[in-house]
């Protein structure tokens, strides 16, 4: 998620969404952007629009926005980059690495390096979101740059981990998803807020700043009556893809008992 500021207003722009099935195969194509284009954030450079180069992946931030470059993997950025947030390291540009996962937060940005699975970020780091712990750093399977904290999954035990600012407790993953009593399968930062859909149940889980129950997930997605397969956490608002619900048991249930009506009847007649 990420937001920008102007004279004072903070609005929110952007937020980036943690799918379940993250490890779904991406196809690439041209990055097409548009709205707000002061810093040209929404214009993609030739690396990634099709005129050189395609993406297989995207993210949206503050006033800037990441991709990563289809064939090669390496991360391309562009717009405002007053914190180096649209300058990717060496690391990740395809210099001496690339990335498989990118987001970008407000002032930041944070990938996955294609390989290593460790994580890199970049651009403002006043509230060390951009330096991973060593609990996740290496060992990541998702990552989600917030407003000024940045969160990820712990690969292998699906733990959430998240650092930089705590303010509101967003960097304080709950033991619902923490390891403690349960993990996660998808993550998202949010401004002051976090969200994860739990592994196993799929229940959304929230924690951060709740002023307008943006960590407060409805009973249609917290296991109360329905779940999520997919969560994005904004400015001051969260979203989610409600999970459909079941029906092939009553579908085969109800088919059944007909057949067997059926044969009953003929074996009377």
């Amino acid at each position: 998620m990420s937001f920008r500021v102007i004279r004072g207003t903070v609005l929110t722009v952007a937020f980036s969404i943690a799918w379940l099935a993250a490890g779904t195969a991406r196809s690439a194509g041209p990055v097409v952007g548009w709205g707000y284009d002061f810093y040209d954030q929404a214009t993609p450079p030739s690396a990634v629009n099709g005129t050189t180069g395609t993406a297989t992946a995207i993210s949206a931030g503050g006033i800037f926005s990441c991709a990563i470059q289809a064939v090669t993997g390496n991360v391309v950025c562009w717009g405002d980059n007053a914190y180096g947030q649209a300058t990717p390291p060496a690391s990740v540009d395809g210099t001496d690495g690339t990335a498989r996962v990118i987001s970008a937060g407000s002032y930041h940005s944070c990938a996955i390096q294609a390989g290593t699975v460790n994580i890199v970020c970049w651009g403002y780091a006043g509230n060390g979101q951009t330096t991973p712990p060593p609990s996740v750093n290496g060992t990541a399977s998702a990552i989600s740059a917030g407003g000024y904290h940045s969160c990820a999954i712990q690969a292998g035990t699906g733990n959430v981990v998240c650092w930089g600012d705590n303010a509101y407790s967003q960097a304080t993953a709950p033991p619902s998803v923490d390891g403690t009593d349960g993990t996660a399968i998808a993550i998202s930062a949010g401004g002051n807020h976090s969200c994860s859909i739990q592994t196993g149940t799929e229940n959304v889980v929230c924690w951060g700043d709740n002023a307008d129950s943006q960590a407060t997930p409805p009973s249609s997605v917290n296991g109360t009556t329905g779940t999520a397969t997919a969560i994005a956490a904004g400015g001051g608002h969260t979203l989610a893809i409600a999970a459909p619900e079941p029906a092939t048991a009553l579908v085969c249930a109800a088919s059944l008992g007909s057949l067997l009506a059926l044969a009953r009847r003929r074996r009377l007649g």
